[in-house]
């Protein structure tokens, strides 16, 4: 076998160029590399958390990313690889950035995999993983789940949020239980909803009386010319408040249609979860979408 190169990142050596081509070409994605340049810059990524491998003539082979969580769980991605990569590379470079996360003391490791990526699967199955967490999307008719009129009591109200509602944003960010297990700092979710939702709009608050229980905010399909669906951007819910699901998709697709949106909306749920029972209800089309598989390391 000729002698191959692994290098880990360095900041102007065009590597987000090289990983957005190879993961392109095997997924089909539209990301660029001036996008993941963006998120290693803003994340302030460890540079050893991505790698990349080159032949003898210096041509990109495949690369690999890892990312911290908390303080006990990283990403691991799949080495993604152009065509003539040799799989023992691939796996050298998997074992390799395991034997680093190890290092790290994690007590879980993870890797969200979509659905028709069979070849990650089975990659990851082989290495001891298990799915964690069966995700769905839900679709439904925008214009005639935007008609449907609930019964008037429950005691949920929705209304349209502005600026001045960050905080409320906030509380419901530091409480549900996604965004808890994905360790997003307080910074971190000022930022964004200042600066992403908020500034956008569209964002949809529901409340149970006078407590703030679940929002969301709608968003074309990104990077494309006709989004064929409209998702969410981002969801927060108060633990046992589900109930207000189905008033917050109601007015999400009222807002959609008021916004010139009436592509099917897609709702990302985890089956067998309260939430997806709600909303079936609604009779979705349902199709699998991303799968959590997780490697446990210490209980």
């Amino acid at each position: 076998m000729e002698p191959v190169r692994y290098e880990t990142y360095e900041q102007g050596k065009g590597y987000p160029d090289i990983q957005a081509r190879i993961y392109n070409r095997n997924t089909g994605s539209k990301v660029t590399g001036k996008e993941i340049e963006l998120r290693i810059k803003k994340e302030k990524k460890d540079p050893n958390l991505l790698r990349y491998a080159f032949d003898a003539n210096g041509n990109p082979l495949a690369y690999i990313q890892a990312s911290q969580v908390s303080s006990s769980v990283f990403y691991l991605g799949f080495p993604w690889g152009v065509p003539e990569c040799p799989s023992d590379v691939q796996e050298k470079m998997f074992s390799d950035m395991m034997d680093y996360l190890k290092t790290k003391n994690p007590t879980k490791i993870q890797y969200w995999i979509k659905a028709d990526w069979e070849k990650p699967i089975e990659f990851f199955k082989s290495k001891g993983f298990e799915m964690k967490i069966r995700g769905l999307d839900f679709y439904f008719d925008t214009v005639t789940l935007s008609r449907i009129i609930l019964e008037d009591d429950t005691g949920y109200s929705a209304r349209l949020a502005t600026k001045e509602d960050l905080e409320l944003l906030l509380e419901i960010g530091s409480v549900d239980e996604g965004f808890k297990s994905a360790g997003l700092k307080a910074d971190f979710l000022r930022d964004y909803f200042t600066n992403k939702v908020l500034a956008d709009g569209h964002c949809i608050l529901v409340f149970k009386d006078d407590k703030i229980v679940c929002t969301s905010a709608p968003l074309p399909e990104l990077n494309v010319d006709s989004p064929s669906f409209v998702f969410l951007r981002f969801s927060a819910t108060r633990p046992g408040y589900e109930e207000g699901w189905p008033l917050l998709v109601i007015e999400i697709a009222k807002e959609c249609v008021n916004t010139g949106w009436r592509q099917p909306l897609q709702v990302n749920v985890e089956d067998g979860t309260k939430k997806a029972e709600i909303l079936r209800r609604f009779s979705p089309k349902e199709r699998e979408s991303f799968h959590l598989f997780e490697l446990v390391l210490k209980e």
